[in-house]
């Protein structure tokens, strides 16, 4: 079963790298991909060949067939425009958020605040952090600040627009939905309805599931989970999966996954091609996972990365050690996502193993080799 799981992820998560999708048809096939840079870019790279940095920077900013949100579980996602609704409806995280903001700030700051901030962004595009110096907040409050962003960001009326150049900055401008997305207003979308939705997306990328594990994925309650995923078809007992699932492939290359990567994102349980006994090298005490370098379907070592946005330095670490084919592929996946984002060379570095994440600082999971 665990080898079946293995190819089905594999498949599903696109690493088989075989066709030339675009970064919306890759969001929509894998059931998300994470919003935070550099993962976003350094994801794609690993399941389109040929792909840049470009290709995202334009589905964003300049095609905006892409939104950058707080959705599902809270986590950044990377959202086609055309489930936006839908994802909304089903994850109904806008009153969580206005409560976190209310519990720091009280309702009255909450209320100054968004009225301030909606003509602060008539016409333009600003950052968050100028947006927090024209409000004067700061300390404590800046964490409220960013809530109330993304409450205003569920609801669509504010949107993650224009962002720097650089591929390892998450820095990025806010300005009014209505002004970024003209052409797509807010709908409303029926929760249960939009359930379904979501649970069909969930499946495409990340099946066969369980109720548990779509809850968790999804952030929603078990109830509603359950009825969602009841629609589809039940593969075994408490397990789900599409009608028509995709073909499987037998697993086969060499990727270097970055931390946080959708394809091995999961709780106890799920972690499918991680074995038991490597699995605090990979993941921290919260269920952080670092960047990992996957083979034929199961992760064989961990790496990181150094450098600067023209050069890259990358550690490799092996769990048992890396047979010369092996290093082979770690550098020619290197050169990959060097030439992905634009970055002048690369050079790659060996140590002879990885850090244990759960003993580790918080933290260390973004860079698990640093110190070797």
């Amino acid at each position: 079963m665990t080898r079946v799981l293995a190819s089905e992820q594999w498949t599903r998560q696109l690493l088989q790298r075989d066709r030339s999708l675009s970064v919306v048809e890759v969001v929509e096939l894998a059931g998300g991909i994470y919003s935070t840079a550099p993962t976003s870019y350094l994801s794609f790279a690993a399941r389109i060949p040929g792909f840049v940095r470009d290709d995202l920077d334009r589905a964003l900013y300049r095609d905006r067939t892409l939104v950058r949100l707080s959705a599902l579980r809270g986590s950044g996602f990377l959202i086609p425009l055309e489930m936006i609704d839908d994802v909304v409806a089903a994850s109904d995280r806008a009153n969580v958020y206005e409560g976190w903001v209310e519990k720091l700030v009280g309702a009255e700051v909450r209320e100054d605040w968004r009225a301030r901030i909606l003509s602060l962004l008539g016409g333009r595009v600003m950052p968050a952090r100028e947006i927090r110096t024209e409000l004067g907040v700061s300390g404590r409050d800046s964490e409220a600040l960013r809530f109330l962003l993304s409450s205003l960001s569920q609801t669509r009326q504010v949107a993650a627009a224009t962002g720097t150049t650089g591929w390892r900055d998450n820095q990025h401008g806010y300005t009014l939905w209505e002004q970024w997305f003209s052409n797509h207003p807010p709908g409303k979308a029926d929760p249960d309805k939009a359930r379904l939705v979501v649970a069909r997306w969930y499946l495409s990328g990340h099946g066969p599931g369980t109720v548990d594990h779509f809850a968790w994925w999804a952030g929603m309650t078990k109830a509603n989970a359950a009825a969602a995923l009841s629609s589809f078809e039940e593969i075994e007992q408490g397990v789900f999966d599409l009608d028509e699932p995709s073909e499987r492939v037998e697993p086969s290359g060499l990727r270097l996954l970055p931390v946080w990567d959708t394809a091995l994102v999961a709780p106890r349980g799920r972690r499918r091609m991680v074995r038991t006994a490597h699995q605090p090298y990979v993941y921290d005490t919260s269920g952080n996972l670092t960047s990992t370098i996957v083979k034929d379907g199961g992760v064989i070592g961990v790496w990181s990365r150094g450098g600067d946005s023209d050069h890259i330095d990358l550690k490799a670490a092996p769990f048992e050690s890396f047979t010369k084919s092996v290093r082979l592929g770690i550098e020619q996946e290197a050169h990959v996502l060097a030439t992905s984002v634009g970055a002048a060379d690369v050079r790659v570095e060996y140590v002879d193993e990885p850090v244990d994440l759960t003993e580790a600082s918080r933290n260390r999971f973004l860079s698990p080799l640093k110190d070797s």
